[in-house]
């Protein structure tokens, strides 16, 4: 389990270890930082005019080209389209919509507070259990709002199936916090934690030790990494939060 007192903020040095981990997985052929981060929350598509906007542009580009490309990384989709019914029937439900509604409802006390009513499935047993291999890794999101007096605090807990701890923690670390902040921000709470469960986790079978092990000494001392050389790849990777 990791849990994250603060899953938005980067202290400094932070930013070049990114950097770091995300030169280390292209040079591995791997999906980089980002990539991986924006499997659960496109930064780039948020314009800050709400969930309904966000939701359409990022289905304008998922029906484009990313829906033919396999199933893998489409966590957002699953998110803001979940598939209902069949046929004539057939249907989307966009869980973050009725998720920050209810949220926005308890804050403005239209509705009686819970604590535990605002989820988000991940899992698909129609999609996902006919596969054994390339399965989605992360299978479930509770948020967790919190009032004390004039606070209000809204928490995460995602769990993972499967998680490897090179290739996709980092990256999944700042997409879940990113994730948080919008909701956050759409409903009118202060951010809270972050906490993850990977219900099997391991160092990537195909890394070899002594390089990850050699990465981990690198991300000790993120300072050796000159201004010149990461500021640039630092903005890509981290400027939008």
């Amino acid at each position: 389990m990791l849990h994250i007192e603060d899953p938005t903020g980067f202290s400094p040095g932070e930013d070049e270890i990114v950097c770091q981990v995300d030169a280390f997985l292209r040079d591995h052929d791997k999906c980089g930082v980002s990539t991986v981060a924006n499997t659960i929350f496109p930064a780039a598509l948020d314009g800050g005019d709400g969930i309904d906007a966000l939701t359409k542009r990022y289905m304008q580009i998922y029906e484009r080209r990313m829906h033919r490309q396999g199933e893998w990384g489409r966590y957002f989709q699953r998110m803001v389209a979940w598939p209902t019914g069949s046929g004539k029937g057939a249907g989307t439900v966009n869980q973050l919509s009725a998720n920050i509604d209810t949220l926005r409802a308890m804050r403005s006390g239209e509705a009686k507070f819970f604590g535990n009513v605002t989820e988000i499935a991940l899992f698909d047993p129609a999609r996902d259990l006919r596969k054994k291999m390339n399965r989605q890794c992360l299978s479930f999101i509770e948020l967790k709002p919190e009032r004390e007096g004039h606070m209000w605090r809204l928490s995460m807990m995602a769990v993972y199936r499967n998680h490897y701890y090179v290739q996709r923690t980092l990256g999944n670390l700042i997409g879940l916090g990113r994730l948080l902040q919008f909701i956050a921000h759409e409903t009118g709470f202060d951010i809270g934690t972050l906490t993850i469960q990977s219900t099997h986790a391991c160092l990537d079978p195909d890394l070899q030790r002594g390089e990850v092990f050699d990465l981990i000494t690198a991300c000790d001392d993120p300072t050796a990494l000159t201004a010149s050389s990461s500021r640039s790849s630092v903005q890509h990777l981290v400027g939008a939060r």
